[in-house]
């Protein structure tokens, strides 16, 4: 039988990057604040280690995010 290589399992996260909703007041939080959270995610992600963080990319109001390679290089200055 031959051997086969192992590959290692890659562990990371995905946000889709939806509008939340403050349990306080019940209003959606801005789209400035989302993409802080969604950028210091990011951060957090790369500091515990995690191999990948991925975003996905909408175009309703529903999501902050409309375009994932923007919101990815600004993670990208404060992460290695």
């Amino acid at each position: 039988m031959e051997h086969q290589m192992e590959r290692p399992i890659e562990l990371g996260v995905i946000s889709l990057s939806d509008i939340q909703v403050d349990p306080a007041t019940g209003r959606p939080y801005s789209y400035q604040q989302r993409m802080d959270e969604i950028v210091g995610y990011a951060t957090l992600a790369d500091r515990a280690g995690l191999d990948v963080f991925a975003l996905g990319e909408h175009h309703t109001l529903d999501f902050a995010v409309s375009s994932p390679a923007v919101v990815l290089a600004a993670a990208a200055t404060r992460t290695s």
